[in-house]
This record gives C-alpha cells, structure tokens and sequence, in this order.
C-alpha cells in the first residue's frame, strides 16, 4: 500500500481555515486535524530565532519583524536541522498545548523519534490517524493558523499546501468581534492584524503557481463550492468530494458533529451569507482604515475596496483608534504612531510610484511581491 502523503492547511486567523480543514476531513481519502500541533509549530520557530541570537515575542509574526532573507534562513535552517531524541521529546511533549489544542489528551501516546521536522511530522500524523482510525487515508496533516512561513519547505518535501485567504474586512471583523473577541478577552491593532493579513496574502503571490500549493479563497468556497472543491480534489488527485459534503452537517476531525468556527452563531454547514457579515461589524471609519492598509492586496486577489485609492494616504496619516480595549503588548509595535504610519505611507507611495527596489520601509515580506502588488494597482 502507498504511504500516505502530508497534507497542510494554513492562513490568516479567522480566514476559514477550519471550515477548509473540515470540509478536507470529511472526505473519506483524507484526514486533516483541527490544530493538533501549533505549539510544535511556535516552538520550532522560537528555537530557529534563539539559533540566530533574534529575540521575538511571537515568533510566527508579521513576516516584517525579522532579518534580511529571514525566510531563506528559516527554509535553509529546517532542511538542515535533525533534532535528536532529547530534543524531539521536548517538542512533540509540548506541540498539543498550543493554540486550538485538539489532542492534549494525546500528548503521553505521541512517538517520539529523532530526525528531521518533516519526519517528525509523518511520525504524529500516522499517530494520530491511527488514534481516529483514519489510516486509510491517502493524506494525513493538520491545519495551523499563523504557519505560512513552513510552506516553502513543506512543498520542497512533497507536502500538499491548501493557504485560505479572506476579505481582510471579513477577517479583521471576525478578530475584533463576536465569539472571538469574547474568547481573547481584547482586541487586536487594526495594524497588526492588517500586517499579519499581507504575510498571508506575501506568500499566497509568491508560491501559488507551486503544483504543491492550493489558494483558497474562503469566498470561493461558500459561494462557489461545487467548483473550488472540484479544484481542490483534481489538486489532492482524490475523488470528487459527495455532493453531502457541499450541504452538511459536517463532521470534525474526530468524527463528532461540527458547530463551526464563526464569531457569529452556529455554522453546522458550508454557509454562504457569511462573506457580507463584516459589513454589520465595522464602521465606516474602521473599514477605511483597513482598505488602505491592505489595497494593493485586496486588488491582487480580486476584494474591491470602497475607499478611492487617492484617499488612502489621507487615511493612513489621520486615523484613530480607540486603545482601551487592546492589549498593551501588541501596542508596542503596532500602535497609529508617527513612525509606523511613516513606513506606512513610505510603502503606499513606493507602490504608487512602481518602486519594485523600493524597501526602505522594511514592510516587504517577501522578495518579488512588490512588483505583483504594483502590477495589480496599474492593472
């Protein structure tokens, strides 16, 4: 029998990487955890940073915050690093109590072997699809939000990457509102979530045209399920997916009845009015705000921003944000000040102006994007 390939889902919190995961899940060739390892994930890259003398508060950041070609050096890093025994114990003990933290009552029946992180990967998804009693399975993986930066070594080891992408309003809303909001206990910066967000969207123009790598616009499948999931299978190689599975109810990963992922109410199936929510959870201002912070971005992947291009700068220079409710520590690099609404608007303008070696702003995630992003302004 083939051993089963790796499969990996990633994006931007609050993108529909768990409806993604799950709708994956419910297909019988495949079996695709909700976030079983984020913690390996954070703890991998946190002991990439520490080989590098970097010190970072959260080490899957912004794409922004790092060194020149901190990409490069992560990929290089992972190809080059077998973590032995010991090391490997620490991470696989510590990989189910991260963020989402399916599999915590996992964590004594994990085998832990020495190796490299692919093979460590391969060793805790046979695990665990042993433990669901999904073997069979022609692809084994997880989804883990946050993880783009994984991707150009995953694909270079065959692994299948599905990268959602959403209406940076939609997602931006969903952060700061709702069911989530009550669950973090406080907002988020519009800038950081906007800087996240173009990380996302970086390496989703960067890698898409991979054959190991699958967008995915979270519009696209609620509002054209049939065909993105016909996309999504010829990209697996599986059969279609049943026709049960554009309808619901879904299962989880574990086989239970799935209630969704929304900050807004119950989702048991594939729900297409949830692309318009964002716009009862935003004021116009906010939502001005994030248009100008993401438009290049939003026009590469075909969202059309409200606010006129001639007004982003304006924007840029004179929004305000209510801090009350933030949490401090983001504040520290992603507050309105005069500093980052300088690289801001030094971005903006080397845009404008199709300054592809223009980088003085330090805000590129990835080289060649820029020239994508202009292309899609003058297009």
């Amino acid at each position: 029998m083939k051993a089963a390939g790796q499969i990996f889902v990633t994006g931007m919190l609050r993108s529909g990487t768990s409806l993604l995961q799950t709708v994956l899940t419910n297909h019988p060739e495949v079996f695709v955890v909700y976030q079983p390892f984020h913690q390996l994930y954070v703890d991998v890259k946190a002991y990439f940073l520490q080989t590098k003398g970097i010190e970072r508060p959260l080490p899957l950041g912004d794409g922004t915050d790092g060194a020149v070609n901190e990409d490069k050096q992560f990929f290089d890093w992972l190809r080059e690093t077998r973590f032995d025994r010991g090391q490997a114990e620490r991470l696989i003990r510590r990989s189910v109590i991260g963020k989402g933290g399916s599999c915590r009552t996992l964590s004594e029946e994990l085998p832990v072997i020495s190796g490299t992180f692919h093979e460590l990967l391969e060793c805790l998804y046979g695990a665990l699809a042993r433990h669901f009693g999904r073997s069979s399975a022609h692809w084994l993986g997880s989804k883990e939000v946050l993880c783009e930066e994984y991707i150009p070594y995953l694909i270079r080891r065959q692994t299948r990457c599905l990268l959602i992408v959403r209406d940076p309003r939609a997602v931006i809303a969903s952060a700061n509102s709702g069911r989530y909001r009550d669950i973090v206990g406080d907002c988020y910066p519009t800038l950081m979530l906007a800087r996240i967000w173009r990380k996302s969207v970086a390496y989703a123009l960067s890698l898409g045209a991979s054959p190991h790598v699958q967008v995915v616009r979270y519009e696209d499948l609620t509002q054209s399920t049939a065909q993105t999931l016909d996309t999504i299978s010829r990209f697996l190689d599986v059969t279609p997916f049943a026709t049960d599975a554009l309808k619901g109810p879904l299962l989880d990963h574990a086989g239970a009845p799935w209630l969704g992922n929304s900050s807004f109410g119950d989702k048991k199936a594939i729900d297409a009015q949830s692309t318009s929510a964002w716009s009862a959870h935003l004021p116009d201002s906010m939502i001005d705000l994030i248009e100008a912070l993401c438009y290049p971005e939003m026009l590469a992947l075909g969202y059309e921003p409200q606010l006129a291009p001639g007004a982003c700068a304006h924007v840029i220079e004179t929004a305000q944000e209510d801090t009350q409710s933030m949490r401090a520590s983001y504040l520290n690099d992603y507050s309105l000040n005069d500093i980052e609404r300088g690289r801001e608007l030094a971005r903006w303008g080397a845009i404008l102006a199709a300054k592809t070696s223009d980088c003085s702003h330090g805000l590129n995630v990835l080289d060649g994007v820029q020239s994508k992003l202009i292309a899609a302004m003058h297009a």
